[in-house]
């Protein structure tokens, strides 16, 4: 696919969300290589998926810093006139402040959950309302709307929505550089990383998890799932393959584990030690499910 055609093909679009939204020139400049490395990815025939997503979520600038959270992608459940809906929005937090990078991979790692949840969003029951991000869902209750629990395979889901970020921002630096409408943009963005770029968001996990992340059974799998909608049977998927019910659901676990441990390691100012030691078990963990999983499929 012809990056320079595509990048002509949805510059209007841009602009056009721009103007209704009201961003600034940094944002607009960036639409113009996101959204277009976006359609590159996921294929033309996923163009109005990927449009319709970008022009129903607003980004929001905010001046508010935190340690941790950079940015994050926002869907909440309402009801009116008899069904249920989502209201959308995405926040860039410390965005004065914020680097060019890290407002690229900010803008890339939540459009792509967002990407990702945007067919079966809602499954409604009899008495809670479940949103879906990804692999993962928020679950509300339905009177009053009260947010209830999130499942424990958000980390799993922001592992694999890492990889994917990667991947999106690697096909805008190939982008020419000679194009007007971008030449700035792609010359400042390839200036400022390596020849491959690697995100830093949740590293420690993706690094536990790189071998599986390699394997293509596994990432295409969940990555057709993911943008399909269709994430009811991975459990059974997964244990399948391991030959044991339950692996999926340690997998997780072990996952969770690692994430909270690692904002322990940060937070400890004695004894890191300590905390290290059990990163490293719970990694091992983590290891040998992955090594038999890849010992168990043909196709990697």
């Amino acid at each position: 696919m012809d990056s320079n055609l595509v990048i002509e093909k949805e510059k209007s679009f841009i602009d056009q969300i721009s103007e209704k939204y009201d961003y600034d020139d940094n944002i607009r400049h960036l639409l113009y290589i996101i959204i277009p490395a976006f359609i590159i990815k996921y294929g033309m025939k996923n163009e109005s998926l990927i449009l319709n997503t970008f022009k129903d979520i607003r980004i929001i600038k905010s001046d508010k810093q935190d340690k941790y959270v950079k940015a994050f992608f926002s869907s909440r459940p309402v009801y009116i006139n008899g069904e249920y809906s989502t209201v959308k929005f995405m926040v860039i937090q410390n965005y004065n402040k914020i680097s060019l990078i890290d407002l690229l991979d900010n803008l890339v790692h939540e459009f792509n959950h967002a990407v990702n949840s945007y067919r079966e969003e809602i499954k409604i029951t009899k008495n809670y309302v479940y949103l879906r991000t990804g692999l993962t869902y928020r679950v509300y209750k339905k009177d009053p709307i009260s947010f209830v629990r999130k499942d424990p395979s958000y980390v799993l889901e922001e592992i694999i929505n890492t990889k994917q970020t990667e991947e999106v921002i690697n096909i805008i630096k190939s982008f020419d550089e000679n194009n007007s409408n971008i030449s700035n943009t792609i010359y400042a963005i390839n200036s400022e990383t390596n020849h491959k770029y690697n995100s830093n968001s949740y590293y420690l996990e993706s690094y536990v998890c790189h071998q599986i992340l390699e394997n293509r059974t596994f990432i295409n799998t969940l990555a057709n799932l993911r943008l399909v909608g269709d994430v009811y049977n991975i459990t059974k998927w997964f244990d399948d393959i391991m030959g044991k019910d339950g692996t999926y659901k340690e997998l997780i676990k072990l996952l969770n584990e690692i994430y909270d441990l690692e904002y322990e390691y940060s937070e400890r100012k004695w004894f890191k030690s300590i905390t290290l030691g059990k990163i490293r078990r719970v990694s091992r963990k983590i290891m040998f499910i992955v090594d038999k999983f890849n010992n168990n499929v043909n196709y990697r």
